[in-house]
């Protein structure tokens, strides 16, 4: 049973000309952030996944810190392989804890969709379900990213080359690997698969861009610069601008997490099901990326 928030619509309203400028596009990502926004506030408590995301991936980094201080690294004689190990290893870590929370956040993203109230419990249960998928998942997205990042520096080729054998850039491509996992159930392959099937299906075979909730997180993201230079440059003496700028970046990429998951399991019930939920505007869904 679905909610009662989603809509559908025949071809009539699909054959709309729908505005592909940079305007209509920054808008469209308005609408999308708000929307997730408005659903959001119907479930605040959703806030607690990705804080608590934060909170262990700071104690995470934390420990690299200490243990790097304590082998000596300020006197040089800590041995770099160490350092890289360790750095590699801390950063799985990490990524495995927000592909985790971020799965929490989709699995009860879902559960609202269907008409029910969803807790942060059942987020984590969501996320329990299918852990031992989701660290190998993890394992292998940040493995790739590595490459591919590696890959981009060294090869301005490398982005084309990619996006023809996936058929699509990376994110785009495993933008619904965690939904599939979370929601059929499905492995990492069979997930990957599954995404990049949904993708070309519903918006073809090669969308490009970044999701329109994404530049808008980031024009916010700028505003806190203000802030923060104006104590560093501007004048020193104004510690508490640095201090203002930090906390109000860590509420922006929490806020930021919970309306990602929210926008990418809207997608995937729009992929699958072809309704619009919560509102959204089937334009809106159909064209989510701002290039």
């Amino acid at each position: 049973m679905h909610s009662t928030e989603s809509t559908s619509w025949g071809h009539e309203e699909r054959a709309v000309r729908v505005k592909s400028g940079l305007r209509a596009q920054l808008a469209r990502g308005v609408h999308l952030t708000w929307t997730s926004v408005r659903v959001l506030s119907k479930d605040p408590q959703l806030l607690t996944l990705p804080f608590l995301a934060l909170v262990m991936n700071g104690f995470v980094w934390l420990l690299v810190a200490l243990s790097l201080w304590a082998v000596g690294l300020a006197s040089g004689s800590a041995d770099r392989s160490f350092l890289y190990q360790e750095m590699f290893v801390a950063y799985l870590v990490s990524y495995f804890l927000a592909i985790y929370f971020m799965a929490a956040i989709v699995g009860a993203s879902y559960l609202r969709i269907q008409g029910r109230r969803p807790t942060v419990s059942d987020g984590f249960q969501a996320a329990n379900a299918c852990v031992l998928r989701l660290i190998a998942w993890s394992l292998f997205a940040a493995t790739v990213g590595v490459l591919l990042r590696l890959a981009s520096l060294r090869w301005e080729q490398a982005g084309r080359l990619q996006a023809r054998i996936l058929g699509n850039p990376w994110p785009i491509s495993s933008l619904f690997v965690l939904p599939a996992m979370v929601v059929e159930g499905l492995g990492p392959v069979k997930g990957f698969r599954r995404s990049l099937t949904l993708v070309q299906e519903r918006w073809g075979s090669h969308p490009s861009g970044v999701l329109g909730t994404g530049v808008v997180f980031l024009l916010l993201y700028l505003i806190g610069f203000i802030p923060f230079l104006w104590g560093l440059a501007v004048d020193p003496g104004f510690v508490v601008g640095p201090i203002v700028a930090v906390f109000y970046w860590l509420i922006l990429v929490a806020l930021w997490s919970v309306v990602h998951g929210i926008l990418v399991t809207s997608l995937y019930h729009f992929a699958t099901e072809s309704s619009a939920a919560f509102g959204f505007s089937w334009q809106a869904l159909n064209r989510p990326w701002v290039r």
